[in-house]
């Protein structure tokens, strides 16, 4: 008996073992080696996943570690020093629990330190590259397949998350594996399709909560074109919604459970919105970014007491509201220009850069992924183009950059907040490869193979 191993399999082996290589290389150079060089949602990250493998769940891991001490003006306008003490354990849903949970087996199993972290989060992404082959593979052809799959592991853009412990590492595996489910609800828009969809679309959302909008405008869109009838589009649309609310569902209840404020995915919307909407974001030197500062004070009870994280997220996200109110047309004509500008790379590009290093992105990796997104950018736009022209699904790709447009536009502009358009990106680049590729050389032989690890005696009987 011989195995027949296809040369699709080989060449994505190779490039996969080539990723996890360069992903290595990365962790051992210029990724942070210690703790204390983490910063903001990275140390969050590690930190939360060690909390939640001792078995305390989701918690804030800042007010844990270290406490905090705040000047609390009340509502008699008396000032008092109100203390959180060190160990204070206070429920958070201040990010989606995918990486958390992820990293927090991790830990669980022994692995707590930040270099094992790594490690593990660069093994998601060497199922990114194995995900985007197939994903290719199933748009086009094997060779766009093996393109897609390159770029996943070359790309700075993407393997650069990978040893800063942040969410996007997850958020890039799992918008990839809805990009998968939802092309094959988009050709073939089955029950059983729109279940396994509709799963991935929540697994999506529990990794960055924006994500979840795909599911239902994908959906939507592919069954309004599906020749079936009304009847069966809006009973398959229920499948999928009911299935993506299952798996949400132990989040959004867990989440309604130990908080005081009706909340579902997250309630960081306000942080978000109070960073990002003061002067020092409509008319400072970092226009379209956010700035800590702007969150502050911190909100409490009337009388000093503690606010929970939603009821705080409440409070500022009503403060943002109203300078937002009071900044409409600036929002408007120059705010979010700057926002999208910023995570497009179009608006102060090398300011952005340094921001970005500010932010404990590394210099080198960020200096490269800029100029590989320079080169991609407009290749991916010309994919677009040729996947229309062969009247090809392109929203099923293109949508993510739509998101992240919609994302930086309402919250605030920033490299890492393009990450769904990463995979846009890469895939509508690997069509444009493919093509240019094609004016050269003839499709090889196997083009359309299937992988098979089936003995060939099988697969003649």
């Amino acid at each position: 008996m011989k195995l027949r191993v296809s040369r699709f399999a080989i060449g994505l082996l190779l490039i996969t073992v080539a990723g996890l290589g360069l992903r290595i290389v990365y962790i051992a150079t210029w990724a942070p080696h210690d703790v204390e060089e983490l910063g903001g949602d990275a140390w969050y990250y590690h930190e939360a996943a060690n909390l939640f493998a001792e078995g305390k769940g989701f918690i804030d891991p800042y007010r844990y570690t270290f406490g905090s001490s705040d000047n609390v003006t009340l509502a008699d306008g008396q000032t008092i020093v109100v203390t959180t003490p060190v160990g204070h354990e206070e429920p958070t849903a201040g990010h989606p629990p995918a990486y958390v949970v992820f990293l927090g087996v991790i830990a669980w199993f022994g692995g707590r330190s930040l270099l094992i972290q790594q490690v593990a989060s660069a093994l998601l992404g060497v199922a990114s590259i194995i995900v985007a082959g197939f994903l290719g593979r199933s748009l086009r052809s094997n060779r766009v397949g093996l393109i897609a799959a390159a770029l996943v592991a070359g790309y700075a853009n993407i393997w650069i998350n990978d040893g800063l412990i942040m969410s996007e590492t997850i958020a890039v595996l799992f918008t990839l594996i809805v990009t998968f489910f939802g092309l094959r609800f988009w050709r073939q828009p089955s029950k059983l399709n729109a279940v396994i969809f509709g799963v991935g679309g929540a697994l999506a959302a529990l990794t960055r909560v924006e994500l979840l909008l795909f599911l239902p405008i994908i959906a939507a869109v592919a069954l309004w074109k599906a020749p079936i009838s009304w009847s069966d589009r809006v009973f398959r649309y229920a499948i999928a919604g009911f299935s993506c609310c299952i798996i949400l569902a132990p989040w959004v209840i867990r989440n309604n459970l130990v908080m005081n404020e009706r909340i579902t995915l997250s309630d960081g919307l306000g942080t978000v919105m109070v960073q990002a909407n003061c002067d020092a974001t409509y008319y400072g030197e970092h226009i379209g970014f956010w700035n800590l500062d702007c969150g502050a004070p911190q909100p409490f009870g009337p009388n000093g007491e503690l606010l929970d994280e939603s009821q705080r997220d409440v409070v500022v996200r009503d403060r943002a509201s109203g300078y937002i109110a009071a900044h409409t047309k600036r929002l408007v004509t120059v705010v979010v220009p700057a926002r999208v500008g910023r995570m497009l790379g179009f608006y102060q590009p090398l300011e952005q850069i340094r921001i970005d290093v500010i932010e404990d992105r590394p210099w080198f990796p960020a200096w490269l992924g800029f100029w590989q997104y320079v080169i991609l950018a407009p290749m991916a736009i010309g994919g677009a183009v040729i996947q229309w022209r062969r009247k090809q699904p392109v929203l099923v790709i293109g949508l993510w950059m739509v998101l992240a447009t919609f994302t930086a536009a309402t919250a605030f502009g920033m490299t890492r907040y393009r990450i769904g358009a990463e995979v846009s990106i890469v895939l509508f680049a690997a069509i444009t490869f493919d093509a240019l590729w094609s004016r050269f050389r003839p499709a090889p032989a196997d083009q359309n193979e299937n992988i098979s690890l089936v003995p060939a005696e099988v697969n003649e009987a």
